[in-house]
């Protein structure tokens, strides 16, 4: 049974999917985000997984904008998502390309218990949880890393761009100030391409590849 917040969730997500200039989502699609969100808020209330919980904040800023991203890696075979928290956008990007490998990296145990719950009650075999911080893990084997909204996110971002094997791609979901942060303390040479969130001002995808940042 569908209770109020899911049906306004459901229809808040259909409309900003299309104002994004996105495909229609299937059915399947809908009803995992459905389920992620339903567990999102059920755990929310006794931990803090994400300030934004409101059926259309969430509908429109978690999942839009985290199916909006995934067009940014086509390309890709898999995809660590660093700081993953409440699954974004590591769920949804899953849910979206089954055929992409994606490990949601969270150093939380509480968070990561939470992210196996949802790999588990959505059936998503392509996505894997690891628990553990970006400082002490392996990430060089993934074709692309992807984050949003983490601690310390312009030292953590600097240093893996830094870090970056010749065909890796990082994709940042953030604000204008974060990229010209950023900007400013990488080396001449490394270009990041900026992507506006059609509908947004101030938000942006920025996405940077390995063989650049090597140059």
């Amino acid at each position: 049974m569908v209770s109020g917040d899911d049906g306004e969730f459901i229809c808040a997500l259909t409309e900003s999917v299309a104002c994004l200039g996105l495909a229609s989502l299937t059915m399947l699609q809908l009803e995992q985000m459905r389920l992620h969100y339903e567990l999102l808020t059920k755990w929310n209330t006794r931990m803090n997984l994400t300030r934004i919980s409101a059926p259309r904040d969430a509908a429109r800023f978690h999942y839009a904008e985290s199916i909006y991203g995934s067009a940014f890696l086509s390309g890709a075979a898999s995809a660590l998502d660093v700081g993953s928290g409440a699954g974004f956008p590591a769920v949804p990007l899953a849910i979206m390309n089954s055929r992409l490998s994606v490990a949601a990296l969270e150093s939380n145990q509480k968070k990561s218990v939470f992210l196996k719950e949802v790999k588990q009650l959505l059936g998503l075999s392509n996505l894997h949880v690891e628990t553990a911080r970006i400082e002490d893990y392996n990430w060089s084997r993934y074709s692309a890393l992807v984050s949003r909204a983490i601690d310390r996110a312009e030292k953590t971002y600097t240093a893996l761009i830094q870090s970056l094997s010749p065909g890796q791609l990082l994709m940042l979901f953030c604000s204008e100030r974060l990229l010209e942060n950023l900007e400013r303390e990488l080396p001449p040479g490394i270009r990041v391409d900026r992507h506006r969130i059609p509908n947004s001002q101030s938000r942006f995808i920025a996405v940077i590849n390995g063989l650049l940042a090597n140059h």
